[in-house]
């Protein structure tokens, strides 16, 4: 699956990562991202979505999303064993993804799923 805002010229395949399991993991002891890769952790309702970069050797952005696919918070460039990133906005999904694909992406703009 793809997620994509031309008007921003971002363009991203992912993992989908919505189970108790696969959540968990995320990005953990997995090798680099290609480039346009990344894991989509999507959960059953909006709610405070931390994350921690341990076991993850290589900096990523990531990209909380709203019910709407419309983004709420990025964090860029985020350091290899960073214990935790709080950005305390409701979220439902959270894409973790290279890093720096982000930079043309701003909070509002919307993701669009496409097949």
């Amino acid at each position: 699956m793809i997620l994509i805002n031309k008007k921003r010229k971002f363009k991203t395949n992912y993992k989908l990562c919505d189970t108790t399991k696969t959540q968990a993991k995320g990005l953990m002891f997995s090798k680099k991202l290609k480039a346009n890769k990344s894991a989509l952790l999507k959960f059953s309702k909006e709610q405070n979505i931390p994350i921690h970069m341990f076991f993850v050797f290589f900096p990523i952005d990531a990209v909380w999303l709203n019910k709407d696919y419309k983004i709420v918070h990025i964090e860029r460039n985020i350091k290899p064993f960073n214990p935790l990133i709080n950005p305390k906005k409701q979220a439902m999904a959270v894409l973790e993804t290279n890093k720096n694909a982000t930079k043309n992406l701003k909070i509002g703009d919307k993701l669009t799923n496409s097949l």
